[in-house]
């Protein structure tokens, strides 16, 4: 099982903890001072950390040599509510490797099996309660 604790630090400042790990969470002040990720792009951090985490195991998995690679996703929020991330575009850049178009297309679809793209298609079912 997966589990993350947010506690509290002060206006819109959290402290997220995981296996002893943690990330400091915090929403922008009016005057765009901000001192942590914020929520949605920590959302898009997950995503993106999973693809790379796919990406070097096919990578690894078939021998294919690399230099470096990198993955940028983006996203924006809609300003209609209910606010939530409209199109999140991802763009895998790829240095050093030599692949073919069919084996590219056998690498993008590795990596869209991580948990959190597979997550994100399924729409799974939250539950809050107090």
């Amino acid at each position: 099982m997966y589990e993350v604790a947010v506690g509290y630090q002060s206006s819109s400042k959290y402290k997220v903890t995981s296996l002893g790990y943690e990330v400091a969470v915090d929403f922008p002040k009016p005057d765009g001072s901000i001192d942590g990720i914020t929520p949605p792009a920590l959302f898009l951090a997950s995503l993106g950390s999973c693809l790379a985490v796919y990406l070097e195991r096919y990578l690894r998995g078939a021998k294919i040599k690399f230099d470096n690679f990198s993955i940028n996703v983006k996203s924006d929020i809609c300003k209609e509510s209910p606010r939530y991330l409209k199109t999140i575009d991802v763009i895998i850049e790829l240095k050093g490797a030599d692949i073919d178009s069919r084996r590219k297309e056998a690498l993008l679809e590795f990596v869209k099996n991580c948990p959190v793209h597979n997550t994100l298609t399924q729409a799974p079912t939250v539950n809050v309660s107090l």
